[in-house]
């Protein structure tokens, strides 16, 4: 079905006005040399429309002239497709003022050529950026020179005005001219920035489109890994809740026998009664702990949180896990008084992301040491796991933060971990490193030291 003429007018307006637009490089050039080749096509439409005028007004070889210099305008745009964009909008000015210097030649200044000259004082401004300078000030200077050497009568000499010339009609005809080129400068510049703010708006639309889908990946990604690692605590947080649970047990039935035997004393009941609170004391921090690292942190709001408490909640859910294979793991004195401002549950994650990773490096060494530090200082503080694994390569340790990098065996890990890490630690203002100069393996999670909550 064939388009509708408008829609076949606005295609080829647009195709032509777009010719050069490609090579171009900026959105600020892709302006101009949109503005140059309708700056061209106007040109061409003007000189066009002078010619029938000047077969009455002017000599026979200036009707020549006209239709000669439209086909040099509507030759512009091959210039901007070669990518001779200064040449082309130079050569649009030079052209102008070339002909509106043949009027004052052969008609004079009664013509009115010299408001024509300070109408294509706007077309620089038009075609050229105030960053060019160059071209910008000899586009000026062109339409400054031709209106002082025009109005000073400097070209009286060479006038040869046909006896049908009518300088009214002429100079009536210039001062239209004049106001067109104003008005069409404005009119081009005011459509130019309309598309230029249509594509501003388009590109922050894509942007924040973009930075909507990273932030989704992003906690996908963050969700992917705490699965994982929750996975991995399953089996080890059973046994944290098993053995104590074993133990109320035992002292529940130690109970029973003493009560069967009409053994019971007040002193044994408040041991068995302490220990069982102790106990069951321990799976709640277990359960508590498991139950916070499980939900979604992302909407929590930043508070200030003690260093220590999110390290003791951290060992507890993997704990078991070390015991039972032998590993020594020890978290060494931290002071009270540290405080980050952070969402705990998150901090939790990396540093569990951090143990587990240890976990598994020292898993089959004849050594098994894990160590967390912390300290502080110039307003941050540092928490430091340390293990006796065998190190990272120097030719993989660039990669290591990268997501689905892993060195480990395959099901054993989705090389989500250390990515999503670094990318909470950033998300608080902080950083999380490897220490190259430390002789053991050694990753630093630094945040900002807050001061506590009151």
């Amino acid at each position: 079905m064939p388009r509708p003429a408008g829609e076949q007018t606005k295609g080829w307006l647009g195709a032509f006005l777009d010719q050069g637009v490609t090579g171009a490089g900026s959105d600020p050039l892709r302006k101009r040399v949109r503005l140059t080749n309708a700056a061209a096509l106007l040109g061409t439409i003007i000189t066009l429309g002078t010619a029938p005028f000047d077969v009455y007004e002017a000599p026979r070889w200036m009707v020549a002239q006209d239709l000669l210099a439209a086909a040099v305008f509507f030759g512009i745009t091959r210039l901007n497709r070669r990518g001779l964009y200064t040449t082309a909008r130079l050569g649009t000015i030079g052209i102008s003022s070339f002909l509106a210097l043949t009027q004052a030649v052969v008609l004079g200044r009664d013509s009115g050529v010299d408001l024509i000259f300070l109408g294509l004082l706007a077309l620089p401004f038009v075609l050229f950026e105030i960053s060019e300078r160059g071209p910008l000030v000899c586009g000026v200077l062109i339409a400054i020179a031709g209106f002082v050497v025009t109005d000073t009568g400097m070209l009286a000499p060479f006038q040869d005005q046909p006896a049908r010339y009518s300088a009214h009609d002429y100079h009536l005809y210039s001062a239209t001219l004049a106001v067109a080129v104003v008005l069409s400068s404005l009119v081009l510049m005011s459509l130019a920035n309309a598309r230029s703010e249509r594509a501003l708006r388009h590109d922050i639309e894509e942007r924040e489109r973009t930075e909507r889908e990273l932030a989704e990946t992003r906690q996908a990604s963050i969700t992917s890994a705490k699965m994982a690692a929750l996975g991995e605590m399953s089996a080890n947080v059973a046994h944290e809740v098993n053995n104590p649970l074993a133990a109320i047990l035992l002292r529940a039935q130690r109970l029973r026998l003493l009560a069967q035997k009409d053994r019971l004393d007040s002193a044994a009941v408040l041991k068995a009664a302490s220990e069982i609170d102790s106990t069951v004391d321990r799976i709640r921090r277990i359960v508590d702990a498991l139950r916070a690292f499980s939900r979604q942190a992302d909407d929590d709001a930043f508070r200030p949180e003690r260093v220590s408490a999110i390290v003791a909640d951290t060992v507890d859910l993997c704990d078991q896990r070390f015991r039972h294979k032998g590993i020594d793991l020890a978290v060494e004195p931290i002071a009270d008084d540290l405080y980050v401002e952070c969402r705990g549950v998150q901090i939790s994650q990396v540093l569990l992301n951090l143990l587990s990773n240890a976990f598994d490096a020292v898993e089959n060494r004849p050594v098994r040491r894990v160590r967390i530090a912390a300290d502080a200082s110039d307003g941050e503080v540092r928490i430091a796991v340390t293990d006796s694994g065998p190190g990272i390569p120097s030719e993989i340790e660039p990669r290591i933060m990268e997501p689905f990098f892993t060195t480990k065996q395959t099901g054993r890990g989705t090389g989500l971990g250390l990515s999503v890490s670094k990318g909470i630690a950033e998300a608080h203002g902080g950083r999380l490193t490897h220490d190259r100069t430390a002789p053991e393996t050694r990753f630093v999670l630094t945040l900002r030291r807050t001061a506590q909550a009151t």
